[in-house]
């Protein structure tokens, strides 16, 4: 396998972190548009610093 780049400019860029997601109940499809997933469990809303 090729590696690009150097060893000193080497940075993790971004981690992920995936929800286990159980189908047993969904958003309306006018509400999961709105909310961008139709699963519950995946709905995580950004929250809009004041100040």
């Amino acid at each position: 396998m090729k590696v690009f780049g150097n060893k000193k400019n080497d940075k993790e860029l971004a981690r992920i972190y995936i929800v286990y997601q159980k189908a047993n109940r969904i958003f309306p499809a006018a509400e999961a548009l709105n909310k961008g997933t139709v699963f519950p469990e995946l709905y995580r809303p950004y929250k809009i610093k004041k100040g």
